[in-house]
Formats: C-alpha cells, structure tokens, sequence
C-alpha cells in the first residue's frame, strides 16, 4: 500500500475521536473535516489504516462504517497494489478481531468489495475463505460467513459459478448448534430461492425448506422476532414466485404460520406477521388454498381472532401491527381472491350464527367481516342485500355501544359500495343512525356521522326533504361541541346533504355557508389539528356551489377563490395535502358551473394545481448507506447510486414510502385540470403545451390512480383543441371519411398512442377500464371521423377483453383455473347442437363456479363496463357501418352472456350491450336469432335468475325479434308467453317490469299479426306508466302510434287510462325526455282530441299536465 503520512493519519484520528465526545458543536466540525478530506479516494486508505493499526476499537469500528460509506466511489480508483493489500489483509483482520463490533463492521467492508471484485473474478481467494468458515468453531465467524454469502446472492445461477459449495454450506448452517448461526441460514436460504433463475437449480433450496420452519419455531421461542420477520418477508416474496417447485412447498408454510396464529403463548406481533403472510397466499395463489383444504382453516382462525376480546393496549390506528386489523384485512382478501360460491355464501351462516351469540365480540364480528367482504363481494352482496341489511340493522339496536358502533361504520362503507341498492332500506336505516346522534360519547358519534356522511351522499332528495330540519338541527348542536373531530364529521354530513339535494338545500345556504367561512377563516392554520377542519369546511364550500342560483353565488366567487388559493399557498409542500385536495374540489366545481364566466380567475389557480399536479413531495426516499447497516450522520455518501444499482440489497435499502393524502391531492391535480379544460376551453388553452408535457409521466407513474387520472386529463385537452381548431362541418353518422382539424388529429394521435399502452403494459384493470371510458368519450364527443384510424387497434383490444384475455386480466394470475374457459370455447359452434343443449338446462354451460377465482369482481365489472360502453359509442357514431365490427366482437359476447363462470352483473351488461348495438345499428339480426332466443328465454324461465339478467333479457329479445324479418310467429308466441308471468308478477322490479313492456311494445312495432293484440294490450296499459327505464317509454309510444291506426277499434275503450298514463311523461322535473318523445305524445293527444274532442277535453281537464293543450 502507498506510503501514508503519519500526520494525515493523526488529523483522521482527531476528527474521528471528536464524532465520540457528546458535545454536537465538536461533532459538527469534525464531520465537516472529514467530509473535506475524505473526498480524495487515496485518503480512504487512511481508514483501512487506522482498522488495520488502531489500539482503540471505537475508532476501528469507526474507521470501517466510514470506509463502507467511501469505498463504492473511491474503491476503483485505488492502486492495484493498494487493492490487493487490502483484500489481502481484511480477510484475515475479520477473524482476528477481539471485538465483535468491529468484526461485523469490517464484513460489511467485505460485502462492498466483493460486489465489486466478484464479477470480475478478481479476488480468488475471497470464497476459499468462506468455505473454511464452516468449520470454524468461532460462532462469530459463522455468523459472518453466512451474512457474507446471503449479502452477495442475487443471482444464484452466476453466483454457483463461484460458489457451488453454496448449498452444501447452508444445509450445513441450518443445523447449527448455534441458534444465530441457524437464524442467519434461513434469510440466505431464502435469498437463495427468490433469487434463482432456473428451476432445475432450485431443489436443493426448496429441500431446506422443512428444516428453516424448524428454526422459525426456535426463533419464536427465543424471542428473535426480527429474524421471524426477516424469514416471512422472504415467505412473501416466494408466493409471488412462477415456479411450481416452490409452490408445492406453500401448503406446508401456511399449516406453519396456521399454527403460530393457532398458539396461545406466540405473541401478538409474531401472530401478525403470519397473518400477513397467510393474506398475501390468500391474493396470489387462492387455488392452492382451496385445492389443499386449506382455506376453511384459514377463515377458522380468522373469525377466531375477530372475536377475541381486543387488547386496550394495542393501538388499533396502527393495523399493520395489530392482529384483529391483520385478520380484517386477510377476509378482505378472500372477498376479493374468491368466487362468492366459495367464500360468501359459506360464510353467510356463520354470520348469522354470530349475530345471534351472547358474546359481544361474536357480534360485533359480524359487522366487521361484513364490511371486509363488501371491497369483493359488490354485486354478490348487493344481490343478497335484505340478508346482509337485517344483520346490519340488528347491529343498529344491539345493547352494546362496541357493536352498534361497528355497525355505523358497515353502513358507512355499503354505503360507498352498495348503491343505489342499499337505498330501498332508508325507511329503516335512518331512523336507528338518527337515534344515535344523541349520544355524548365524541369517538361514537364520530362512527355515527361517518355513517350518515356516506348514506345521505347519494340518497334521493325526496327521500331526505322530510327529515332534513332534524338532520340540520342534530347537525348544528354537533358543530357546537369542543372536539375537532366532531365538527369535521358535521362538516362532512352537511356536504353530502347538500350534495344530495342540491337547489333544495337553499333555504340553509346562508347559514352553512357562514359555518363553512367562520370555521376555515376562524381555524388556526398553523396547527395541524385544525387542518382537517378547514379542509371540510372547503368540501362544504365547493357542495353549497350547486345549491343556490348562479347569480347568488357569484359575488362570493372571488373572495372564494382567493381565501382558498392563499390558504392553499400557506400550507402547500405537504403540510396539509388534504386542505389542498379539498381546495381543488371548491375549484372544480365553481369552473364547472360559471365556465369562462370566471376565466380572468383561471392563471394563478392553474399555476397553484399543476404545481401538485407534478410534485412529488409525498414520496420519501429512504436512503442509507446502501445496506442498511450503520453510517455515521453527516458524513457524504459519495457514489453510493453509482456501481451496485443492480444489487437487490441496494434496491431495499433505497425504497420510498408515500403518503395516501399525497396520493389523493395529486389525483384531486389532476382531475381538476380535466376540469378546467373542459370548462374553460378559451382561457385553458394557453396551459395545454404544459400540460401535455406531464400526461406521460403521470400515465407511467407508479401508482394507479395517478394513472387513472391522468388519462382523465389527457382525454380533457380534446375540448380546448377542438374548440379553437373546430372541423369545418359537423360530423353525423355514419360518415367514417369526415375530417377533423390536424391539431386534433395530433392530440388524438397522442393519446392513442398512451391508450395502446395502457392495453399492453397496464397491470390495474380500473386503469384500462379508465382508458375505455375516455376513448367511449372521444368518439361521442368527435364522431366516427376521428376515431376511424384507430378502429382496428381500439377493436383488437375490446376483443381482448371480451376473451379475457388482455394483460391486465392475465398480469400476476398464473394460479387461475382456465379449465372452465377451455370447455366453454366452442359454446358458439356447438349451440345449435340438440344433443348438446337437452337435458338439464343447469348443465348447458358447463363449468362449475366454485372452480372459478375472481381477483376483484368490482374492477373486472368495472372493466367489461367500459369496454361496451365503448362498443356502444361506436355503434352509435358508426351506425350500419359498425354491423362489421360487431359480428367479429358477437360470438366473444355471447360467450360471456352465456358462461355460468362470470357474475351475473357482468352478463347483464354484456347482454344490455349486444341489444344496444342491434337497436342503433338497425339491420337484420335473423341469423342471430335462435341463438339469443336460446339464452334469453332459459334465463326467464330460470326463476332464480337476477333481476339485472332478466331485464336486459327481455331488452335484447324486443330488439331482436322487431328486428328479424324471418321471425316466426311461433317465436312470437313463446316469447310472450315468458314475459306474461314477468309482467303480472307481483312486486317486480321497476326495471325489469319496463323492459318487459318495452319488450311486447316492441313485438307490436315488428310484427302486430303475431301479437294477440286484444288479450295482451289490456295487460299492457295496466303496468303503465313506464316507471324507471325510461329509454323504454318510446317503445310503448311507438306502439300505442301503430294500434291507433291499425288497431283503433280495440284500444279507443282504453283512451282515458293511456291518456292518464302519458301524463306523468310531462312532468320534467322526473322525466327528461327527448324532443322527439315528447313530440310523439303531442301527436296522440292531437290525434284523439281529433277523433273525440268532447271526451278528451273531459279527459285533460283533470290532468294538470295536459292544461295548455288548446282545443
């Protein structure tokens, strides 16, 4: 090594004997003096000087973190010499040591020059080294042995070039007598199997796995939880492993981590980490839980943790370290990873089991496991609603507070994922959440407003205007109290009250908003407790915008928007991102109503949100040293980023967390440019250079409602661009060559081009489902023109998904059972085999649900949702031309409109579609007719069929037969004689009861001859009006047109009930009727006002609607 100079040497030693006096001032300087000199690569060898010579362990120890955090950037630039010596003399100074301190130290320094030397294979003696280790009965040398090795491995393959003794070794330290050693052996055992590239090189790991749960039990029994944590992150990474190999091996670490849940004596923490793992098992190999018989052991011991009585002592806001939020979280997941044939319905017993104990831990279960499955089992539990609601209600009036609180909290959240439905129990939830607001218990009440926030969101107004004076007046005695948390919540519920009913929320205006103003204004911004306050009190601001005239509301706009700005300035940078998020709210909803009436507000506002919109001051990196060992404060890690990017132990080390409210206020950005661009084109279109510029990297940013929201504001500049650059003609339909301006071309251009990749690369189906929504939006918006050039890519896609086949429905699904899809491929060439459809009508699918795993129920509806929206926006633009398109997109949709291995809501969307299509496009759908007859009518006869089936059911069998010129009046026949029972049904489903008049209205429009007009009109006019579909009301005015032309003898008795039934149609409060609609009920009006003038004018002087007819 290069001649070092004693005084150098001397200055290095003071500055580090400094960093060890307690005085900050002194520690300070030094650290100042050493990050001067350290920044010559030569005066690092002064540090392995000092480790190699020093009497004083401080210092060696000293010497080595410092060389660790130097040698990454000055290790190459060392003489050849200088490297030698040292590799030559750390390897025997790491075992000569006294101190134990100073010899782990000295290994990290080995584990840095190794990851530099190995690769290159320029330090033979480094694995001989570590070989003879093994046989060392220093316990400490062991220890570094195997902490040495597990620091190196991460690619085995290449690593066994050098080290093939690898296995051998670790199989040898799992058994060792010491328990460190054996602690030390599992992590690289583990690194080792999530490590390898090939699965021919994995047995002799996986072989190991058997023993390193032995040691895992030792580890829980010494208390070395670190070391069972250390085992189980690797557990989690192995489940996400492609390799079957490893997944044989997974049944056998869930029985393990069963059981530590299972033990009495295992504390607490331990337990959660299990937990932890079984949920991760649970979300990426569900198959082999249930193929193993697993999964009822699993739910076992969940539910027996949910009733457990809770430890006041755990901090249940923490949940991560908590098992009763742990095992929450593992039945969310069942929810999510499980058909409900597998997991709700055998759960529903148990359920109502619970709610019937004595325990009140047992009950308040309940409550908890029904809202974990409410995140997966959306259309299931909406389906089996009056179960789930009489089990919530009775939370409502249990005499416990533990459980009536959880059951505010279930209504909260089937509130948010439950609607509309959840709303058909409102006489019956409202009044038990009412009664509670009494309560003087704060955190109580705080569940209780949680509650009504969510459930009044979205009830309808003439459901809440009779209770509203006692909701406002319970809401203001909440606003009084002292706790923060309390007015938030009343905050909250106002908001969503005026969201709700909107104008009729007016005559509360002035007082709200003076609650809203006094509560944000009066808030000390400086404190952080406040802040949520103040962000409600801009939700409520930005929800009273809609409830009062335009003209009211804009002399406030701009001391609104410049109260809210400057505050928004105050606590920008992550001080408050909810304060920002609610403040981009406000400004939503103020340019969505006034528009370019307030543009000259527009500059500062826009500069304020997308400045969050490109901030990442939410992400906090967590940098250290590069392995998460020691470094001393203040000292430079120079080129730590530079050489080791690849090392997976590096990547660790360099992680980054993010704060949720981050997340939301960077969304809450990004919508709101959507927002103002649509809204404002004129005043927005100076900002859409900029703003394109961050789409792409929001679009790629790594989480996914970021991404989401940026295809929202990318779909948005088409407005502005549209709007300066207009066509030179309107678009109609049908005409594919109509041009657009080459602006819009090049945004369009753009953004198929970010939707291309979303297909290919997004792994989040509500991103893509996202993505469809937005090119569904575009092509309303442009007409068939501008999306021509992008057909064939668009098409391909949506075909994709119809197959289930797009990445995002294949991305981390390798343990999905694609058995069913295999027996249903030839569902349409083989469905008018008659040997194939007799028998049991139950069988005509095949498949079998329970075999069937659903990632997320919600997302793939979600998904499939879009896609035909899209298919039904081109239809509409397209017209007879789209008739190509659709028959190459059919047989996918019949396939799933008949496959018994998707939700029922998913098929009802998929059927609505195909009969959406048939009504714009307008051809002859003859040869698709025995096909959908056949589906259709089994799902009428099938009386346990959903609601949601039938309805759209009876959509498609209208559309189709009016549109068959070779339908038979036997086909006719049978249909009527399906929708007859639906008709007369007692108690039937608004919905389906519409479409199932619509359905016979239709029938008479293609073919009256075939309809028994006499028998069936009487029955028709009796279930009118049309209620809540009301795209259904122009069927039956089309049809009652033709019968009083064709057919006046038998329908003139029925004039006064028609008449009295077109009324309501005039209300256009409840109606909103197109101009043609209401044009054809002026001219049957007209007409029978022609042929009885007398009687109709009896007739209309008592509808007030009919008042202004004139005679």
């Amino acid at each position: 090594m290069v001649n070092l100079n004693p005084q150098t040497i001397s200055e290095i030693e003071e500055c580090l004997r400094a960093l060890l006096q307690p005085n900050n001032d002194i520690i300070k300087a030094a650290t100042d003096k050493l990050n001067k000199l350290l920044k010559k690569s030569d005066y690092s060898l002064y540090l392995f000087h000092l480790l190699e010579s020093s009497p004083y362990d401080e210092i060696k120890q000293l010497s080595a973190v410092l060389l660790r955090q130097k040698l990454v950037a000055h290790w190459t630039k060392f003489a050849v010499e200088s490297r030698k010596y040292i590799k030559d003399s750390i390897l025997k100074l790491v075992v000569s040591q006294p101190s134990q301190l100073v010899r782990r130290s000295i290994s990290e320094v080995i584990i840095i020059i190794a990851r530099l030397e190995v690769a290159t294979g320029t330090w033979g003696d480094l694995f001989p080294f570590l070989l003879q280790l093994s046989s060392s009965p220093d316990t400490i040398a062991r220890q570094i042995q195997i902490h040495i090795l597990d620091s190196l491995i991460s690619n085995v393959d290449v690593f066994l070039k050098y080290f093939p003794q690898l296995p051998t070794v670790l199989s040898q330290a799992v058994v060792d007598p010491q328990l460190s050693v054996r602690a030390l052996a599992v992590k690289a055992i583990g690194s080792s199997i999530y490590a390898v590239q090939t699965d021919s090189k994995l047995k002799p790991f996986i072989d190991l796995i058997p023993t390193t749960l032995q040691v895992i039990k030792q580890c829980i029994e010494n208390e070395m939880e670190d070391d069972v944590i250390s085992a189980y992150e690797i557990f989690n990474d192995l489940v996400e492993s492609p390799y079957s190999s490893i997944k044989a091996h997974i049944p056998l670490i869930v029985n393990f981590s069963v059981e530590i849940v299972k033990h009495p004596e295992i504390d607490n923490s331990i337990k959660t980490i299990a937990l932890e793992f079984l949920e991760t098992c649970i979300k990426y190999q569900p198959k082999i839980l249930k193929n193993s018989n697993l999964l009822h052991s699993i739910l076992e011991i969940l539910f027996k943790i949910l009733t457990l009585e809770s430890d006041s002592s755990i901090d249940e806001n923490d949940y991560e370290y908590n098992i009763f939020q742990s095992a929450s979280i593992a039945i969310k997941e069942c929810g999510r990873s499980y058909s409900s044939k597998i997991i709700y319905y055998p759960i529903l017993p148990t359920l109502k089991q619970f709610s019937e104990s004595e325990n009140v831990n047992y009950r308040n279960a309940v409550m908890v496991i029904i809202q974990q499955l409410s995140y997966g089992c959306i259309e299931t539990m909406k389906d089996d609603l009056d179960n789930i609601i009489q089990l919530v209600l009775r939370g409502l009036k249990d005499q416990e507070k533990k459980v009536r609180q959880s059951a505010c909290v279930t209504i909260g959240k089937l509130s948010q994922t439950l609607t509309p439905e959840i709303y058909k129990y409102t006489h019956q939830v409202f009044p038990l959440l009412f009664e509670q607001l009494s309560d003087p218990d704060d955190q109580f009440i705080l569940r209780c407003c949680f509650a009504l926030e969510n459930f009044l969101l979205n009830l309808d107004s003439q459901e809440l205007i009779p209770i509203l004076p006692n909701v406002m007046e319970k809401m203001g005695l909440l606003i009084q109290r002292q706790n923060i948390q309390v007015k938030e919540f009343a905050l909250s519920v106002l908001s969503a009250i005026a969201i709700a009913i909107e104008d009729k929320f007016e005559p509360y205006f002035n007082q709200v908003y003076q609650i809203a103003i006094e509560l944000s204004k009066g808030a000390n911004i400086q404190d952080p407790r406040y802040y949520l306050q103040v962000a409600q009190s801009f939700d409520l601001i930005a929800a009273l915008v809609n409830t009062i005239p335009k003209e009211r509301f804009k002399p406030l706009l701009k001391d609104s928007f410049t109260f809210i700005h400057d505050t928004v300035e105050l606590v920008a940078g992550g001080k408050s991102s909810e304060i920002v998020e609610s403040a981009f709210n406000f400004y939503s909803n103020a340019f969505e109503l006034f528009g370019e009436d307030v543009g000259e507000l527009l500059p500062p506002i826009y500069l304020q949100v997308f400045k969050s919109a490109t901030s990442d001051d939410g992400v906090i990196s967590h940098k250290d040293d590069g392995s998460g060992k020691s470094t001393i404060s203040g000292i430079d890690n120079e080129g730590e980023d530079q050489d080791i990017q690849d090392d997976d132990e590096n990547d660790d080390s360099n992680g980054f967390s993010v704060r949720t409210s981050f997340l939301d206020e960077k969304s809450a950005a990004l919508r709101c440019l959507a927002v103002m661009a649509k809204s404002l084109p004129n005043s927005y279109f100076p900002h859409i250079e900029t703003t394109v510029q961050i789409i792409e990297p929001s679009a790629g940013y790594f989480h996914e409602d970021i991404r989401e929201s940026a295809l929202l504001t990318l779909q948005s500049l088409i407005t502005p661009i549209n709007h300066k650059f207009p066509p030179t003609t309107q678009w109609v339909k049908g005409d594919l060559q109509h041009q657009i301006s080459q602006q819009v071309r090049i945004i369009l251009d753009f953004s198929f081009q970010i939707y291309n990749h979303i297909f290919e690369m997004e792994t989040k189906k509500e991103v893509v489902a996202r993505a469809c929504g937005c090119i569904a939006q575009t092509i309303a918006q442009l007409g068939p023109g501008a999306i021509a050039p992008y057909l064939g890519d668009v098409g391909q896609n949506l075909l994709k998904i119809f197959n289930s086949s797009l990445y995002c429905q294949t991305y981390s699904s390798p343990d999905t059972n694609d058995e069913n899809d295999a027996n249903n491929n030839n569902d349409d060439d083989d469905d008018d085999d008659d040997e194939k459809t007799s028998g049991n009508d139950e069988e005509d699918d095949g498949g079998n649900d329970d075999d069937n795993f659903d990632e997320d129920e919600d997302t793939e509806f979600q998904l499939i949702d879009m896609a035909c929206e899209c298919i039904i926006e081109m239809a509409t633009v397209i017209g007879k031309e789209f008739k190509v398109y659709l028959d190459a997109s059919l047989p996918f949709l019949f396939k799933l409109s008949r496959s018994s291995s998707i939700h029922h809501s998913i098929k009802a969307v998929v059927i609505g579609t195909i009969a959406e299509c048939f009504k714009l496009i307008e051809s002859d759908y003859s040869s698709y007719l025995p096909r959908i007859l056949k589906f259709t009518w089994k799902a009428l006869k099938n009386q346990d069929e959903s609601a949601k089936v039938q309805r759209v059911c009876c959509f498609l069998l209208g559309v189709t037969l009016q549109n068959s010129i070779q339908a038979t009046q036997d086909q006719y026949v049978q249909t009527l004689q399906l929708i007859s029972p639906i008709i007369m049904k007692p108690d039937q489903d608004p919905l389906v009861l519409d479409n199932a008049i619509g359905c016979i209205c239709r029938l008479i429009s293609g073919n009256q001859s075939f309809v028994p007009i006499a028998t069936a009109l009487p029955v028709l006019i009796s279930k009118l009006p049309i209620q809540k579909d009301h795209e259904e009301i122009d069927p039956v005015l089309n049809a009652l047109l033709i019968l009083f032309n064709t057919q006046f003898d038998l329908i003139a008795p029925h004039t006064q009930t028609i008449v009295q039934s077109l009324a309501p149609y005039m209300n256009k409060s409840k109606y909103s009727l197109k101009q043609t609609t209401t044009d054809k009920i002026q001219q049957i009006i007209h007409s029978l006002i022609i042929k009885f003038p007398d009687q109709m004018k009896q007739i209309l002087s008592n509808i007030p609607e009919f008042q202004s007819i004139k005679f």
